[in-house]
């Protein structure tokens, strides 16, 4: 319980100064933080990722934490050196990024391959694999060679026709 409301401590502390210091401002280290709050260094740490993760601050790694700039001042990289290095799209990547996005609600997405789970028959498949494994010759291996009525049937549908 302690640890709590020393990282409660320390984040309350942390959004006042990022308030009143601004974004790009150096906030004090993990040290100084242990020190001034009588807390542990992982508490401390907590505190910091926490606040990461909302955006607050960054930590940039050998040089400190500091106040993060607000989500409309953040700098959108420049990836267009991508472009030379790799070179352009592959033609056709528009519409598998259409396959591969989410559906809307209510839709049934048809180009995964699997069936929406509420299609899938689990009762009838679980009762099925349930007498299989009940049978002996479910674990036994099957010759290298593979099962020649399966063969047969293989080279029936695969032949010329």
């Amino acid at each position: 319980m302690e640890n709590g409301n020393a990282a409660e401590r320390v984040i309350q502390d942390l959004r006042g100064l990022a308030a009143a210091a601004g974004p790009g401002a150096r906030l004090p280290s993990v040290r100084e933080l242990t020190a001034r709050h009588q807390a542990s260094p992982v508490t401390v740490a907590e505190a910091l990722r926490r606040l990461a993760a909302q955006g607050l601050i960054e930590a940039r790694p050998g040089r400190g934490t500091f106040v993060a700039a607000a989500p409309d001042e953040r700098r959108v990289p420049d990836l267009s050196w991508q472009t030379v290095a790799l070179g352009p799209r592959p033609s056709g990547e528009d519409e598998m990024q259409a396959l591969l996005a989410l559906p809307r609600a209510g839709a049934i997405p048809l180009s995964g391959g699997y069936l929406d789970a509420e299609l899938q028959p689990a009762a009838a498949l679980g009762a099925a694999l349930t007498r299989a494994a009940r049978q002996p010759a479910t674990w036994q291996r099957g010759p290298v060679e593979g099962r020649e009525d399966l063969r047969a049937w293989f080279a029936r549908e695969a032949g010329p026709g």
